[in-house]
């Protein structure tokens, strides 16, 4: 008996390219080879320098002495919360926990991946290939871990977030479960850097009130926690005097957008002119996001992905290492267009763009800090502009079929 059409083409995979699609997974597993190989190179050399202030910090804290000192070569930098989150490793020897720290490295890596494309799902092969390759590949990524920076726990964080922020919009079962997963999450996240407010300005803008008042309660639950073990005095110091003293430490690793102006108008016009592109950032979300994503638009996560793109472009004070957080709009966009059944090659350009150009910036300048570094803005602000576009794109009505293809009335 001869088959429809429909079911001829239903009995096809998805992608009908499939066989060469098996080159994509090859590569993706080239680079998760190469990202396990400069794990134990770095292991092996033991360079995980931020790791080591964490650890000093760490220690410092467990004896009862100050934590934090400007006037040392490598100050410790993150509010004292952060010290609770590493607390554990803190038991062991330096050697042994900086081994334990860049191994939960490569699991921080696993879980942000999963956990993005969950927020996006159904899942495809070609979307699941093309991430593995943004993550392990990506030049930030192999910094932090060559370093043992905290970018990679604090990506997890937001990824899981993200995928509770999703999930929770859901009308089913365990929506607010997924509520609280996203409100504990972006609370850890704010306790360790501040950024993140902008995630939780966003839930307000959307209505998601209750969200909002969950991450504000963990938030002073996470202070009174790391006041009551740390010292309330220490706690108010940083944030009333320390954090205001860190603008300039980084240096020439700085490429912020703050920084590049600071260096082409000098450090009395240069921060007029970041206030001018911060300005002209929030204009272009008053005009062309800020409605969608008051009306929920139809996909979740590209708001989501606009607000991380923003927090990458617009901080006053950014290392190359924090072009890590890059990569959940990446990701979040590729899921999107898989999902709509939109992903294709000039459709996901812009987003492999914007990879190639933070890569090359960022790995070009690692040894030699120079304003070839800057060049990393010019990805943020692709994909940033990009998500613009997809946003704007997802509230035009529907194209009319032509005359000729419209059912009779």
């Amino acid at each position: 008996m001869a088959r429809s059409p429909n079911e001829n083409t239903a009995s096809y995979p998805r992608f009908p390219f499939w066989a060469r699609v098996s080159w994509l997974w090859f590569l993706a597993a080239l680079f998760i080879a190469s990202y396990t190989y400069f794990n134990i190179v770095s292991i092996r050399n033991a360079q995980l320098i931020d790791f080591h202030v964490y650890w000093e910090a760490l220690d410092h804290a467990a004896h009862g002495q100050p934590i934090y000192a400007l006037n040392s070569p490598m100050p410790f930098l993150y509010p004292p919360f952060f010290l609770i989150v590493l607390w554990p490793l803190g038991w062991l020897s330096e050697p042994a926990a900086m081994t334990v720290w860049l191994h939960l490295q490569s699991v921080f890596v696993v879980v942000s991946l999963v956990a993005l494309l969950a927020a996006v799902r159904p899942l495809d092969p070609v979307c699941m290939a093309a991430s593995i390759i943004l993550f392990c590949g990506y030049s930030p990524v192999m910094l932090n871990a060559l370093y043992g920076q905290a970018n990679l726990l604090y990506l997890a964080l937001l990824s899981l977030s993200v995928l509770g922020y999703a999930r929770s919009i859901e009308e089913r079962p365990g929506s607010r479960v997924w509520e609280f997963v996203a409100a504990l999450t972006l609370s850890a996240a704010i306790s360790i850097r501040i950024l993140p407010l902008a995630l939780l300005a966003m839930a307000a803008i959307q209505r998601r009130y209750r969200l909002a008042l969950w991450t504000l309660v963990l938030v002073v639950v996470e202070a009174v926690a790391a006041g009551a073990r740390m010292g309330f005095a220490t706690e108010w110091d940083y944030f009333t005097s320390y954090l205001l003293h860190l603008r300039g430490l980084e240096n020439m690793r700085e490429i912020s957008l703050l920084a590049l102006l600071d260096r082409l108008a000098g450090s009395r016009t240069g921060p007029i002119l970041f206030v001018l592109a911060v300005a002209v950032g929030l204009a272009v979300f008053f005009a062309l996001v800020y409605r969608p994503m008051r009306h929920r638009a139809a996909s979740p996560v590209l708001p989501v992905a606009f607000v991380l793109a923003s927090m990458v472009l617009f901080a006053p004070l950014l290392e190359y290492h924090h072009y890590t957080l890059l990569l959940a709009p990446f990701v979040l966009v590729l899921g999107d267009l898989s999902q709509r059944g939109r992903l294709s090659l000039a459709r996901a350009m812009p987003v492999l763009f914007a990879w190639a150009i933070i890569s090359a910036a960022n790995q070009l300048s690692h040894f030699r800090y120079g304003a070839i570094a800057f060049f990393a803005l010019a990805g943020a602000l692709l994909i940033w502009v990009y998500l613009i576009g997809l946003i704007a794109e997802d509230q035009r009505p529907p194209e009319s079929p032509p005359a000729s293809q419209r059912p009779p009335s």
